[in-house]
């Protein structure tokens, strides 16, 4: 027992050269990584939303095409081009916008309003004959979990051409860089390669994290 006290009390803790050195290298270690798994965690919500982006934009093209089958689809010429504009609050509840109902054909029946606002996943679609609704109706139904979002789209001759979205705001208008039509022609992006922050894709000088289909690059 006295030769096991003996080795504890010869035993020595670590000197202040020593701790400083090791907290030197954790210095070093963070400084190279944290800025790597920010980057990280960046890149993943941007692929995030890039593939929210382009399910929204195979929703309204599946909803084009049946509108188109029953009539009230969007009219067959490039110059009837239109902005679809979405947000949704912290509730679940949607606010859809359409800013060119003269694109849309009507059939008698159905007719496009250009804007409704609390719609939610799950409402009924019965008796419903305003297409810009059943529009809605049929996103939150896609997204239901979805919360304090926007996209907008545009669509030319019944094709979705390009989509944008953003989980950080639920405001279009924010997303300076690409909001009402910014850098479209004639319903296309106008080009493939972008600013956006001048670091990385999909990071807008606003600092939204914003996805997009087709994918915009960094210019």
């Amino acid at each position: 027992m006295i030769k096991f006290f003996q080795k504890l009390k010869a035993k020595k803790g670590f000197t202040l050269v020593e701790l400083i050195v090791v907290i030197a290298i954790i210095g070093v270690l963070a400084a190279i990584l944290i800025p790597t798994m920010l980057g990280y965690v960046t890149s993943s919500r941007v692929t995030s939303a890039d593939s929210t982006a382009a399910s929204i934009e195979d929703t309204i093209d599946v909803f084009l095409t049946a509108a188109d089958t029953a009539g009230y689809g969007a009219k067959q010429s490039v110059n009837a081009i239109t902005l679809i504009t979405g947000s949704v609050d912290n509730t679940g509840a949607w606010k859809v916008e359409i800013s060119n109902t003269g694109a849309f054909k009507g059939n008698g029946t159905y007719t496009w309003t250009g804007s409704v606002t609390g719609v939610k996943a799950n409402d009924s679609k019965g008796g419903i004959t305003d297409p810009t609704k059943l529009l809605a109706i049929e996103i939150a139904d896609k997204f239901p979990d979805m919360k304090s979002a926007c996209f907008e789209a545009t669509v030319v001759a019944g094709d979705c051409a390009t989509t944008w979205y953003t989980a950080d705001t639920a405001t279009v208008s924010k997303v300076t860089d690409l909001a009402s039509s910014a850098h479209i022609t004639s319903g296309k992006w106008t080009a493939m390669t972008f600013a956006w922050d001048t670091h990385t894709a999909g990071v807008s000088t606003d600092g939204f994290i914003v996805g997009t289909s087709p994918k915009l690059n960094l210019a």
